[in-house]
C-alpha cells in the first residue's frame, strides 16, 4: 500500500531532488518534498510543517549537512536524518554519524535509500514508543512519591488516597498491559518492578511470580549475563541499539526476543532504574534463519535454484553481490544482467562480456578485492566441482582456508554450492567441518518478500474456491497497478511457486505444489 511521505530535502540541486523522488517513489512511497537549501528556511520548514524524514546533501554552497544536524537539534525534533552526497572520505562519512546523521548514502548508490528509510523509520517510532512509556513511568513515580507524602501529612483522608493511588496504578498498569510489545522494568537493584501481560503471555509467568525479584537470578535468560551486562550498557549510553536474548518460558520452551532498553530518570536525572521494550522474533529467525556477515555457509544441493534465491535475495536488500559459476551465462539471465550482481566464469577461456578465472590464486585475489571494495559483500561459489576436476580437492580445500580468513577479515558472506554426488563422504565431511550450515535453511533456501508472499496466499485461497485469479483481481486487492500486479506475479513463477496460463483473454494465476508446500511451512512456522 503506498505511503505519503512528507520529506524535508536540504539540497542546491534540483536535478538530484529529482533523483531521490524518483528512488522514494520506486520504494513505494509518494514523497511530499520540500526544498531548502539555508539555515534560514530550514529553521522556518522545521517550525511551521510536520516532517517524517530529514534527507540532506552534505556540501550545499551556503551550507552543508554538519550545519543542517547542528538545525535540527536546535529544534528539538526527534527526526531521521539521512546524508545523501556524492564521494567523500570515509572520515567525513564518519564525522556526520557521529554528529548524528542516521545513516550515509552515496548518490551513486541510491539503491540504499529506501531500506534505509524503512529502517529510520521504524526505529523513530520504537523511540516515541520507549520515550512515551518512559514518561508514562517517570509520572507514575513523582505521582507516588506526592501521594506518598499526602498520606502522612493528611491521616483523615487516607482512605480517599489510597483509593486514589489505586486507581492511578491500575489505570497506569492498563495502560501497560494494553502494549502489544513487551514491557519490562527493573529498579537500580535489578528487581522487577514492571510486568506487562505481553511479558505474561509469552513467558507463561504471572507478575506475582517475578515482582521485586532479580531478573538475573530467575530462569529466565538462556544466559542471565547478558542481560546483567545490558543493563550496564543502557545505563551507560544514552541511545541504546536493541539486544536479542533467548528467553526461556515457564514450559522450558525457548523464544528469541529482541528488547530495546533505556534508563528511567528522575526528576534531578538520577538514575531509578532501566525500561525494556521488546517484541519476540522467534519465527522471524525460525522462518529466514540469520545470516552473520564474516561467515562462510554450505549448500549442498544437486541444483544451484536454491543457492541463487539466496543469493539475489540478499542482493536486492543492501548487499553486492559477486556470482563466481560454471553455468552458462545465456542460462542465468535475469541474475547476470541485475546491477548489484558481478557475474564471473570458471573457465580457461574467456567469454566476451563477462571475466574468467582460471587459476584457484586468480580465485582468491578475485574474491579478496571484491569484498574489500564492497562493504556490505555476499560471493556465491558455484561449480566448484571444476575447481576439484582442474586442481585437486587438497589444493581447493587449501584455498578454501584461506577465503574463509578473507571473508572473516572483510566481513563479507560467502555462499558454497556443492553436488553431493560429485565428492565422496570424507571431502564433504571435511568441507562441511570448515563452513557453516544456513540456518534453517531459509525454507529450503527460498525467500520472498511480504507484499509478494500475500499474493501467493491470496492466488492459493481463491484456487480453492474454484475461482479464476486473473491480474484485475490482484490489482484490486492489494491496490497496485498492473505493472506492479504482473511483476510479482512473474517473481511468484521465477521462483516455481506459481504459474499462469490463459483462459480466453484472460491470463489467470494458480498455486504450485512449491508454492502450497512454502505456505504450508510458513502457516506451521
Amino acid at each position: 500500500m503506498i505511503k505519503q511521505l512528507r520529506v524535508l530535502l536540504v539540497e542546491d540541486s534540483e536535478d538530484d531532488a529529482v533523483l531521490v523522488t524518483r528512488e522514494l517513489k520506486k520504494g513505494g512511497y509518494t514523497p511530499v518534498i520540500q526544498r531548502v537549501e539555508t539555515p534560514e528556511d530550514m529553521q522556518k520548514a522545521l517550525v511551521e510543517k510536520t516532517w517524517d524524514l530529514i534527507v540532506s546533501d552534505y556540501i550545499l554552497p551556503c551550507f552543508s549537512g554538519l550545519n543542517a544536524l547542528k538545525v535540527l537539534k536546535k529544534s528539538g525534533i526527534d527526526l531521521p536524518f539521512i546524508v545523501v552526497s556524492g564521494k567523500i572520505g570515509e572520515d567525513t562519512a564518519v564525522e556526520a554519524m557521529r554528529a548524528g546523521a542516521h545513516d550515509y548514502i552515496m548518490k551513486e548508490n541510491l539503491a540504499r535509500l529506501n531500506p534505509a528509510v524503512k529502517r529510520e523509520l521504524e526505529d523513530a517510532e520504537i523511540r516515541q514508543k520507549r520515550r512515551d512509556a518512559e514518561k508514562d513511568l517517570v509520572q507514575s513515580h513523582k505521582e507516588l512519591e506526592k501521594t506518598n507524602k499526602k498520606l502522612l501529612e493528611e491521616i483523615l483522608e487516607r482512605k480517599k488516597l489510597e483509593k486514589q493511588v489505586l486507581e492511578e496504578k491500575e489505570y497506569l498498569q492498563n495502560v501497560i498491559d494494553s502494549a502489544t510489545e513487551i514491557i519490562i522494568a527493573v529498579d537500580k537493584n535489578n528487581r522487577i518492578n514492571t510486568w506487562n501481560k505481553s511479558a505474561e503471555q509469552m513467558t507463561g509467568y504471572k507478575q506475582k511470580d517475578v515482582t521485586n525479584r532479580s531478573i538475573h537470578k530467575l530462569n529466565l535468560f538462556d544466559d542471565s549475563n547478558i542481560i546483567l551486562d545490558t543493563i550496564k550498557t543502557v545505563y551507560k549510553e544514552k541511545r541504546f541499539g536493541h539486544q536479542d536474548l533467548v528467553l526461556i518460558t515457564k514450559n522450558n520452551e525457548k523464544r528469541i526476543i529482541r528488547l530495546f532498553g533505556s534508563a528511567i530518570r528522575g526528576n534531578e536525572n538520577q538514575e531509578l532504574g532501566v525500561l525494556f521494550v521488546g517484541h519476540d522474533i522467534t519465527k522471524d529467525v525460525e522462518i529466514h534463519g540469520k545470516l552473520i556477515d564474516g561467515k562462510s555457509y554450505i549448500i549442498p544441493d544437486k541444483k544451484n535454484d536454491s543457492a541463487f534465491d539466496i543469493f539475489v535475495d540478499l542482493t536486492t536488500s543492501d548487499y553486492n553481490g559477486l556470482l563466481i559459476t560454471r553455468s552458462n551465462p545465456l542460462d542465468i539471465k535475469s541474475i547476470t544482467s541485475s546491477k548489484n550482481i558481478k557475474t564471473v566464469i570458471l573457465s580457461q577461456q574467456k567469454l566476451e562480456g563477462f571475466e574468467n578465472i582460471s587459476t584457484l590464486e586468480d580465485l582468491k585475489k578475485k574474491i579478496d578485492d571484491f569484498s574489500k571494495r564492497n562493504k556490505n559483500s555476499v560471493i556465491l561459489l558455484d561449480g566448484i566441482h571444476y575447481l576439484f576436476t582442474q586442481f585437486s580437492f587438497d589444493k581447493f580445500l587449501g584455498v578454501l582456508y584461506q577465503l574463509n580468513e578473507i571473508i572473516l577479515k572483510n566481513k563479507s558472506i560467502m555462499f558454497l554450492r556443492i553436488d553431493p554426488s560429485t565428492i565422496d563422504e570424507r571431502q564433504m565431511a571435511v568441507i562441511e567441518n570448515e563452513l557453516q550450515m544456513l540456518p534453517s535453511q531459509k525454507v529450503e533456501g527460498l525467500v520472498i518478500q511480504d507484499e509478494v508472499y500475500e499474493i501467493l496466499k491470496f492466488i492459493f485461497e481463491q484456487n480453492q474456491s474454484n475461482a479464476i485469479v486473473p491480474m484485475k483481481k490482484i490489482m484490486s486487492r492489494f491496490k497496485i497497478s498492473f505493472s506492479t500486479a504482473a511483476d510479482r506475479v512473474e517473481t511468484l513463477e521465477r521462483k516455481g511457486l506459481a504459474f499462469t496460463k490463459r483462459q480466453g483473454k484472460l491470463r489467470t494465476a494458480y498455486v504450485t505444489e512449491k508454492g502450497k508446500t512454502l505456505l504450508h511451512k510458513r502457516q506451521t512456522a
